[in-house]
């Protein structure tokens, strides 16, 4: 299925590349003037950034759009009650696929956007499909179904404090052996500017929002979360001995308490100047440079995940992006939106201006594009986009329920109790979870 999604999605590139300039010029932004779009963001970096943009569509299109903006959990409830009611008038929303994508899709919810992208009428011939970092594109695929395009990227990636590594003259961890020897040697090393201890390591231990940065442990050390025949796979030898590191990591050389922090705690405690080391989300860097609340502005580095035993990478590829439903009236409109706000031209335009980490390969490659971003960051996010798993969460149906009941294994390991005995239980909940949820 694989070879053949990258077959597919090379004739769409192909047959952009054959259009000529002067047919470039023709492509009619225009026809679905005087069509009113009711798009639905939720509040987040991208969503700041594209908003002063939103005129300009309008301009372009003779579109009206009425775009509501809700926090993440308000927005989430929203489009769920609104898809499950069958009379929504939503036609367009951001989406996570991982999250919420096969239930979505199995739902019959959502309208893939396969047939616009291979039909010239409706797409751009400079859009550039093949231009999306390859790992975002697998992101936003459904059982071979796109479900649009992606708006923006993050990978969990290692964040070290620069200074505290040269003055105790620390390797930069790639291996994940590598990784603990670090916190190890520098876990109550003075690291803030009053001498005060910090910790080796600091990531999240809040049982379900634990779930996702946990997942680059369970990649790089070898194993993954479900197999080929749909069964639990986190819970075999080498996933067992993630959990056994992650919980380590956090119980030996982290803060006290680390199975109470969600990203909020752990990337405060990191941008306070109180732990040598951060695994998380590299989109996390403007939280960490940010000149008013945090001490450790320009002393931060940014790695590529480390490696695990067996040399596999287990840097993670999350992607937001753009879905529209099935029961959307203007899919015309809707599809010239999705594609006006993944264009180059935005994803340069919100990456230059806010530090959005944008999805298209050629904004990594743009002066512009890589203006606010560091360079470090800038190399292990594009390496990280290429070699990693778009597979953060559980490629299930019920992903918060199974979030759940793995982080509730990854609890057991901070706490120092029996991670075996957590992996099977927290296993055999997701079996169960998965036959409650996934009958066709």
């Amino acid at each position: 299925m694989r070879v053949a999604r990258k077959m597919w999605v090379l004739s769409i590139v192909l047959s952009v590349a054959l259009v000529s300039p002067a047919l470039a010029q023709q492509f009619n932004w225009q026809q679905a003037k005087g069509t009113q779009l009711r798009v639905l963001l939720n509040k987040h970096p991208w969503q700041g950034a594209i908003e002063p943009h939103l005129k300009e569509f309008e301009a372009l299109t003779g579109i009206k759009l009425v775009a509501e903006v809700y926090p993440e959990d308000q927005f989430r409830a929203k489009v769920l009650v609104e898809l499950t009611s069958g009379a929504s008038s939503i036609d367009v929303f951001m989406s996570m696929p991982a999250q919420e994508g096969l239930k979505y899709t199995r739902a019959g919810w959502l309208q893939p956007v396969n047939e616009f992208l291979k039909n010239p009428a409706l797409t751009a011939p400079d859009y550039n499909w093949n231009d999306f970092l390859e790992k975002t594109r697998d992101a936003m695929v459904i059982e071979g179904m796109i479900i649009g395009p992606p708006i923006q990227v993050e990978n969990t990636s290692l964040m070290y404090r620069k200074d505290v590594f040269q003055k105790y003259n620390v390797k930069v961890p790639t291996t994940l052996d590598e990784l603990e020897a670090a916190a190890k040697a520098l876990n109550g090393k003075a690291m803030t500017d009053d001498g005060q201890p910090g910790f080796g390591i600091v990531a999240r231990g809040k049982r379900a929002a634990a779930t996702s940065q946990f997942a680059a442990y369970l990649h790089a050390m070898g194993s993954t979360w479900i197999g080929p025949n749909r069964e639990p796979m986190f819970n075999n030898e080498d996933g067992i001995r993630a959990l056994e590191l992650y919980g380590r990591l956090l119980r030996l050389y982290g803060p006290p308490g680390s199975e109470n922090n969600h990203w909020y705690e752990a990337s405060s405690i990191f941008s306070q100047g109180k732990a040598a080391m951060y695994t998380d989300a590299n989109s996390l860097f403007p939280v960490i440079e940010d000149a008013q609340k945090s001490k450790v502005v320009g002393k931060v580095g940014y790695a590529l995940f480390p490696r695990g035993p067996k040399g596999q990478y287990g840097s993670t590829v999350a992607a937001w992006g753009l879905a529209m439903p099935k029961s959307s009236k203007n899919q015309k409109a809707a599809w010239l939106f999705m594609q006006w706000a993944t264009g180059k031209e935005q994803v340069l335009a919100v990456q230059s201006e806010k530090g959005v980490l944008g999805a298209r390969e050629s904004v990594w490659k743009d002066p512009k594009g890589m203006a606010k971003v560091p360079a470090d960051l800038r190399e292990s996010l594009t390496v990280g986009s290429k070699v990693g798993t778009p597979l953060w969460n559980p490629p299930v149906v019920a992903v918060a329920e199974t979030r759940d009941a793995i982080g509730a294994a990854i609890v057991t390991a901070i706490q120092g109790g029996d991670v075996k005995a957590a992996a099977n239980k927290a296993a055999a909940d997701v079996k169960r979870i998965m036959a409650e949820t996934e009958k066709k």
